[in-house]
């Protein structure tokens, strides 16, 4: 629609960032290689309300339902902002690398924007996950407790305008918008993965439409 591609805030697109792994050793750069190869996102971890109650011992066994895949609906002309080294963002830092789907497939995934509750909400969300957690989060509408986030005076996110999706994300590399690396790897990744548009996230907005105009088949396919 005219609307939206005249409103420069919102993005029919969705980003996923990696990130150096300190665990592994390995950089962003190898793990987003990794993942073109796998041509799957791995749900490694759990970022919600009730984490307290999921880091302890004896809850392991529910993590996995928990474990999603992130993505940022930021505008990919303003995906350098969201690299800035950021006061109380210390889980995940990350690199200038990634992956970007379109909205629309990323929903037919099972993908969902992040709910940010306030401290008003709490009880009753905490009575949802006690309630779902004596049945094991057994029922598939429990899954939604993985997309609520904390939001109060001390812990406000919103403006990453995060998705998620719940367990492994794979997909075919036809199903990639495009993919982001810094200029310098522009060729490297292009070698290796032909008939995939490369852009660098920190070039300017007609830089990064010249790349994907390139890549167009028709005017509907360049979504901003």
């Amino acid at each position: 629609m005219e609307f939206f591609k005249r409103k420069r805030d919102f993005s029919p697109l969705l980003v996923h960032l990696t990130k150096d792994d300190e665990g592994s050793g390995k950089s962003a750069k190898e793990i987003l290689e990794k993942i073109l190869k796998d041509k799957k996102l791995v749900a490694a971890n759990y970022y919600c309300l009730f984490e307290s109650d999921l880091d302890k011992p004896d809850n392991a066994s529910h993590r996995e339902t928990f474990k999603v895949v992130c993505f940022t609906e930021t505008p990919i002309d303003l995906i350098d902002v969201l690299l800035m080294d950021l006061e109380g963002r210390y889980r995940f830092k990350p690199k200038p690398f990634g992956l970007v789907f379109t909205k629309d497939f990323i929903r037919e995934r099972g993908g969902n924007s992040v709910f940010y509750a306030g401290g008003g909400l709490f009880d009753s969300l905490w009575k949802i996950y006690g309630d779902a957690k004596t049945r094991s989060f057994d029922r598939e509408d429990n899954r939604f407790l993985a997309l609520v986030n904390k939001c109060d005076d001390k812990i406000d996110f919103h403006w990453e305008r995060e998705w998620r999706v719940v367990g492994d994300l794979k997909f075919n590399l036809t199903d990639i918008y495009c993919v982001l690396c810094p200029e310098s790897d522009v060729e490297y990744f292009e070698r290796r993965f032909t008939g995939l548009p490369f852009i660098d996230p920190c070039w300017g907005i007609n830089q990064i439409l010249d790349r994907l105009v390139q890549r167009a088949r028709t005017p509907d396919d360049i979504p901003f």
